[in-house]
């Protein structure tokens, strides 16, 4: 009879049978991640965790709830920043927890989740031709879909000392997707309108302005409302989850779900210890090195077939420096 000490993140281990000699070995359940603290401006603070595994996106969602909270969410550019630097330099694709929900909603660029408010012009939105997914605003502050590959002004926001919202109208005519990355580079993002009184607030000099309002299908893991989205521009993706590509300062971009890949957790470590107990049979004599170390490979791979990662074993001595006993 020997003793385990397990320290683990997880939840508890199968015990495993196998006899003879008897020993303690210490199965240490770990983590290999590279961690960022994120301040979101106030009091809650965002923790992103790269986890240098491959595992599928659904692999890598029940990995995350079991050790954290889930799947990496990502809410505005500062937290885009933290997590693109919390990137193994040699990631080229890594699961956060967005994935496609099937069902188009219309959203805030810069994360304010659902538009709740609406001012649309009579018969609008009528996504004509099935093109139609990001929203312009008329002289008249009336609201039309249009697609989002047509140039035309666009209006950003920024937020003022005092807390209100100050409006930039811009003429050069740009995409919607150019308009929300230079609003977003200058300012804080495309103009995103919560109640009359703001829509009241932007005086388009030109007939018609993109602003923040867009359409999707896709929602966070974790249940979180933010609308923020962070695409790769050009290329033809496909898949129903979203992976960050290293390569592209952190751009997002649609991969099919059962593609393995690194992933990014989110929230505090969940830690719980365990001391297990087990008996050992061999035939062999388990005093020899080689020998120890070939049952702590069988170990190993025993766990890993159990679709448990992320842990290191090592044979641990007792105060006398002896390791087994027959």
């Amino acid at each position: 009879m020997f003793f385990v000490l397990l320290t683990t993140k997880t939840r508890t281990a199968e015990v495993m049978t196998v006899s003879h000699s008897t020993g303690i070995f210490v199965m240490l359940f770990m983590t290999t991640t590279r961690m960022a603290l994120v301040s979101t401006g106030s009091s809650k603070t965002v923790q992103y965790h790269f986890i240098n595994e491959t595992l599928t996106w659904y692999e890598a969602q029940r990995f995350c709830k079991i050790k954290y909270t889930d799947l990496a969410t990502i809410n505005n550019m500062d937290e885009k920043n933290q997590l693109v630097s919390t990137l193994d330099s040699q990631a080229t694709a890594t699961w956060i927890g967005l994935y496609n929900g099937k069902n188009n909603t219309w959203l805030w660029s810069d994360g304010s989740g659902m538009a709740s408010f609406t001012n649309w012009s009579s018969g609008q939105p009528d996504n004509y031709g099935g093109i139609e997914s990001c929203g312009e605003m008329y002289a008249n502050r009336l609201w039309n879909d249009d697609s989002c590959d047509v140039t035309k002004a666009y209006v950003c926001y920024e937020i003022q000392q005092n807390g209100t919202k100050k409006y930039v109208v811009y003429t050069q005519g740009q995409t919607w997707q150019s308009s929300q990355d230079l609003c977003r580079q200058k300012h804080t993002d495309l103009a995103c309108v919560l109640t009359d009184k703001e829509n009241a607030a932007i005086a388009p000099v030109t007939n018609r302005v993109w602003f923040g309002l867009f359409k999707d299908a896709w929602v966070w893991s974790d249940g979180t409302k933010t609308s923020f989205r962070y695409w790769k521009r050009g290329g033809s993706y496909s898949g129903n989850c979203v992976s960050v590509e290293g390569s592209q300062t952190g751009r997002w971009v649609p991969a099919d779900c059962n593609k393995k890949a690194t992933f990014i957790c989110q929230g505090d470590a969940k830690v719980k210890k365990m001391v297990i107990r087990m008996k050992v049979k061999s035939d062999v004599d388990l005093m020899d090195s080689t020998a120890s170390s070939q049952l702590l490979m069988k170990l190993e791979t025993i766990l890993r077939h159990q679709g448990v990662a992320d842990f290191k074993l090592s044979w641990q001595s007792d105060k006398n420096g002896s390791v087994f006993q027959r």
